[in-house]
């Protein structure tokens, strides 16, 4: 606003005109346009709400309406607020500022025409990438929850019956249209899939929970929690012939939540968490679409620990 205004005011001083110093014209009009920018605009944040649930013609014409009327105004007080030798406001005068407030008002709604337009775009290509990112981590946990399955049937049929159930549950849950989720039913979906993998892995599997007694309301990308307990197991639980324990820690801070999930692993294989890159990346992109960079998955590898750190904003979009 005040770059565009400042270009029309050295436009209209530079200009032929018949009074004062060209220096006193660009100060005159500098601070006449800036002012009728400043009370219009100004305007029109109070009255966003209104104007929201207006069509974009309406909004249109209200801002015209807006603009012409406030350079009337001005244009008309110009007089009472500086005494410029030659300077006459008469009809001509307020009309002449009219029409060049009319043109600048039009311009200043076909380029946000366009901006609006350009935006909706990318907000559609945001919703296709985060939908073919849903579809591609999908069928990988529903791979892992089979094959658990799988082993099951030739261990305990009991258990195998039961895990079924659960997995019926886990895609219901998974094959929602929807690309967002509350964090309680992720943490949801998680413990469904821990209780899962408990038949599997049976007394090689701890897993210690460390909740809030409450759980904000806090939408985020499907399957985002999931997928991180899915690798602690796959790389710390099947490799590893010994005990394994995963800690699962929510906190709460005023404006982030923090998940960490870590998993011990055996020290031999230090490379064991090299092949879930997939998984994280896929995390990231979506967490990337929806909040920009206020959400973040950070990893750390130690000598016997693999730790990964889920940061989520509260009451922030992208």
């Amino acid at each position: 606003m005040l770059v565009t205004s400042q270009i029309l005011a050295c436009v209209l001083a530079f200009s032929p005109m018949s009074y004062e110093d060209v220096w006193v014209r660009l100060g005159m009009f500098s601070l006449f346009i800036h002012c009728v920018s400043a009370v219009g605009f100004s305007l029109l944040y109070f009255l966003q709400a209104q104007l929201s649930r207006c069509n974009m013609f309406s909004q249109a014409t209200v801002i015209i309406i807006i603009f012409e009327c406030i350079t009337a105004t001005l244009s008309i007080a110009v007089p009472f607020l500086t005494p410029i030798e030659g300077l006459e406001v008469d009809g001509s005068f307020v009309l002449k500022n009219m029409t060049i407030c009319l043109f600048v008002s039009l311009l200043f709604i076909h380029s946000m025409s366009i901006f609006l337009d350009k935006l909706q775009t990318v907000e559609a290509l945001s919703q296709v990438e985060l939908e073919a990112l849903s579809a591609r981590i999908r069928p990988h946990f529903l791979y892992n929850s089979l094959n658990t399955i799988a082993e099951l049937t030739h261990i305990d049929k009991n258990h195998a019956e039961q895990a079924v159930i659960t997995l019926a549950q886990l895609c219901k849950a998974t094959m929602c249209t929807q690309q967002l989720s509350s964090l309680n039913d992720e943490l949801q979906l998680a413990r469904q899939y821990v209780e899962l993998e408990r038949w599997r892995f049976s007394e090689r599997l701890s897993v210690n929970w460390s909740m809030p007694s409450s759980i904000p309301n806090v939408q985020i990308p499907v399957l985002s929690v999931q997928p991180l307990l899915e690798n602690a197991v796959i790389y710390g639980v099947e490799t590893n012939p010994e005990l394994t324990q995963i800690d699962i820690e929510l906190t709460l801070y005023k404006r982030q939540i923090e998940l960490k999930i870590c998993n011990s692993y055996h020290h031999t294989d230090v490379h064991s968490h090299q092949g879930q890159g997939m998984a994280q990346n896929n995390i990231r992109a979506r967490l990337a679409l929806h909040f920009g960079n206020k959400a973040t998955l950070q990893t750390q590898q130690t000598q016997d620990k693999y730790t990964a750190l889920l940061i989520i904003p509260i009451g922030e979009k992208s």
